[in-house]
This record gives structure tokens, sequence and C-alpha cells, in this order.
């Protein structure tokens, strides 16, 4: 009798305290096929776009900041589009001489940085919109701008 209470208990605070699972954020390195996660080991968990769209959403940037550069992971975090974008590393606008204006998807002081570290991209963003899926370019935009910021901030700290 005791141990079927010690069972029910360990059972009922298992689910009570809720076993949660690990939140994935899912980046692909460039121009490869390759895919890793945020946890920095092996999964069995494959990419789906409406959780990585929950997974995102739910992050723990600093958190996140942390994990990465424990395992020596310095890579800005940048989104697909057009090209690829580094949030909250653009350079702005310059004006072209026929007074145009052209978009620097990155500041000139950040391009050292890029080139010594290099770059992921969050897997599941793109240009194209599918209006069934869930708006992850704006979510993954704002992710990939903390992050960023927040990492370049502890490394020129550790210099």
């Amino acid at each position: 009798m005791k141990a079927h209470i010690i069972v029910l208990l360990f059972l009922i605070t298992g689910q009570c305290f809720g076993q949660t699972k690990p939140k994935y954020i899912f980046f692909y390195k460039p121009y490869t096929d390759s895919s890793e996660t945020n946890l920095y080991r092996d999964t069995i968990v494959k990419f789906d776009f409406k959780i990585q769209y929950e997974n995102i959403k739910a992050a723990d940037m600093e958190k996140d900041v942390e994990m990465a550069i424990s395992n020596m992971d310095y890579r800005i975090v940048a989104i697909s589009g057009n090209s690829y974008l580094y949030p909250g590393l653009e350079g702005g606008y310059k004006t072209n001489k026929d007074g145009t204006k052209a978009f620097i998807g990155l500041a000139p002081k950040y391009e050292d940085y890029i080139k010594k570290y290099g770059f992921k991209v969050i897997e599941g963003t793109s240009d194209s919109i599918n209006p069934d899926e869930p708006p992850l370019q704006q979510l993954a935009y704002e992710y990939a701008k903390k992050y960023n910021l927040k990492i370049l901030e502890k490394m020129s700290a550790k210099k």
C-alpha cells in the first residue's frame, strides 16, 4: 500500500509541477542544409513552423545568449528574406548619387565581427509569407535584434 501511495505521489507531483519539454529554436548554417538548435545537443525533434513560432515567442533570450557563450558560439543571429538581415546591426540608409536611398543591411562596424564569428539563421524565416502560418518573420526579427545586441554587449565586456 505504501509503495502505491509513493508511486501515485510521484506521478501526481511530476504532472503538477510540469515536466516541461525543452524549447528548441531551430537555426540553419548559411549556404548549407545543416540544421541546429539553441540547446547545443542532438535532438530527434524536427522543425515545425508553428512550434518554432511558439518557442521563439516563449524564448528567454538572455538565457539563450548565456547558453551560446558557454558553448563558445559567438555568432550573430540573422533572418532570411531577399538576403540575410542582421537585426539590430543594420546600417540605416545611404543616399545614392541619383538621390535614391539604399538600405544598408549591416553597419560597417559589425563586418569584422561577422567575419570572425559568423552567423546563424532562424529557420522558417523568409521573404515569402504564407497566410496559413503564424507571423514568424516579425517575431524572429525582434528576438534576433535583442539577441544580437546582448551577445555583442557580452562579448565587448569580455575584452
